[in-house]
């Protein structure tokens, strides 16, 4: 074994076994708390607003393309980014992480559920159409009840997405287990920083149970909403001190370029090569992953503690796999890398699952009359029949991934994350929004190539990230 590797062996080594003392479990109650009240206010805000803009654009009201395009343009800025804002405008604390987490996930899921809308079936739409019935009329009894499973599919998705990044804006002050973990590497508490992550791991395995009682069991939202609304109102903001944000805002006005302008195609080419090699890294681990948890293809003793780990990879945000990977990888554009490759892995290896597990029935059912092997019918029958879904999963994990680049920025992995990030701790507001500015062009820029892969594929459902 090389010197380097003993090294990171002995760096990772120092994470286990994880603080359990008594005193320190008790210290994480009011932290955890804070981190499920921010996702579950989140939660129930985005599921609400993203329902209702997705149904003026499904209904095409005046104004539908507009506010469309704005909800794409808005989740190209990465969530990181605007807790920054948020922090600026309502302070430290659990306020600014709702309100960046709400901003966000509503433009993403109302684009989402828009898309999903558009893909309906036209027959039953046309039908109500005939009749006389209005386009608000339609849009609720005809596009709502014919996507009302994916809608449920999609939002008990986003419960699992937003307690991950839940953790992610508490890194820069938003309050709950992020603060915690982000304090607790930076000062070298390996131990604590265990413990946090083990606490997430935990955490998302029962949003994902939870994910799943909702979709098998729609009316267990009304306790969700419940604890969504008092949530609201417990975190909601009490101050917000408007001259002070306004200065500060004004204050980025007009971007300015960095001094040092020849190091910006350095930076984009070091974040394009985070976003690109992390996910082709998650689509090499997710492929084997996700034949290994698909129900359908592996007995229980194998797909059982295959989806356990997809969880384990995919409950620790992409900053702290960073920082416990340094050792590994050092700084630079690797950590980022291995950081995307992580992190996407869990997720695209469940979705390749889900993938696997819906292909038809039919053509395996053939293949297994001919005598065909376990090993034949899956690589000859189910990865070509859920090829096209398991692409389009990966498009949008790229896309995802380009946001994701800026976000682990922040932990000197390089590319215009790093140089954003940089900006703001220096309060060069102005420069920060200039970097801002090519994050989310080459984010919409990902969305539009994708856009096009899949018209050109002809993939007419919306696949969740």
């Amino acid at each position: 074994m090389t010197p380097g590797w003993e090294s990171a062996l002995s760096q990772l080594r120092q994470f286990y076994p994880p603080d359990l003392s008594p005193q320190y479990l008790k210290a994480l109650v009011v932290p955890l708390l804070e981190t499920l009240q921010i996702a579950a206010a989140a939660t129930f805000l985005v599921i609400v607003f993203g329902l209702l803009l997705s149904l003026y654009v499904g209904a095409r009201l005046p104004g539908a393309r507009l506010l469309y395009a704005l909800m794409t343009c808005v989740r190209a800025v990465p969530d990181l980014t605007l807790a920054i804002f948020c922090v600026i405008m309502f302070g430290l604390g659990k306020a600014a992480g709702m309100v960046a987490l709400t901003i966000f996930y509503t433009a993403a899921t109302g684009k989402v559920f828009a898309d999903l809308f558009a893909s309906a079936d036209p027959g039953p739409v046309e039908a109500l159409q005939s009749t006389g019935g209005g386009r608000v009329a339609v849009a609720l009894v005809g596009l709502l009840p014919l996507r009302l499973n994916d809608l449920l599919t999609y939002g008990a998705y986003q419960l699992e997405s937003v307690v991950r990044a839940a953790t992610i804006v508490g890194a820069v002050g938003a309050g709950g287990l992020g603060t915690e973990l982000y304090g607790a590497i930076i000062n070298y508490e390996y131990p604590r920083a265990g413990t946090l992550i083990l606490i997430l791991v935990m955490v998302v395995a029962v949003v994902d149970r939870l994910a799943w009682l909702v979709r098998r069991y729609p009316k267990f939202l009304l306790v969700l909403a419940v604890v969504g609304v008092a949530s609201v109102l417990m975190n909601r903001p009490h101050m917000v001190p408007l001259a002070y944000a306004i200065g500060r805002f004004r204050s980025m006005l007009p971007p300015q370029a960095p001094d040092h302008l020849e190091r910006v195609p350095g930076l984009v080419g070091e974040t394009l090569l985070m976003a690109f090699g992390g996910t082709l890294l998650a689509t090499i681990l997710a492929v084997p992953l996700g034949v290994a948890a698909a129900r359908n293809l592996s007995p229980v003793f194998v797909y059982f503690p295959a989806r356990r780990f997809l969880e384990f990879l995919r409950s620790v945000p992409e900053v702290a796999w960073g920082l416990v990977l340094m050792g590994v990888a050092g700084l630079g554009p690797k950590i980022g890398i291995l950081a995307l490759g992580l992190h996407s892995a869990g997720s695209l290896g469940k979705l390749f699952a889900e993938s696997l597990e819906n292909v038809p029935p039919e053509p395996v059912l053939a293949m297994t009359a001919t005598g065909g092997s376990r090993i034949a019918i899956t690589s000859f029958a189910h990865l070509p029949l859920a090829f096209a879904p398991m692409v389009v999963h990966s498009l949008f994990r790229l896309e995802w991934n380009m946001r994701a680049a800026a976000v682990v920025g922040m932990i000197s992995a390089g590319g215009i994350g790093q140089a954003l990030f940089n900006a703001q701790q220096l309060f060069h507001y102005r420069e920060m929004v200039w970097y801002l500015i090519v994050t989310w062009a080459l984010v919409m820029l990902t969305d539009a190539i994708n856009t096009r892969v899949r018209k050109h594929w002809r993939v007419s459902e919306v696949i969740v990230r």
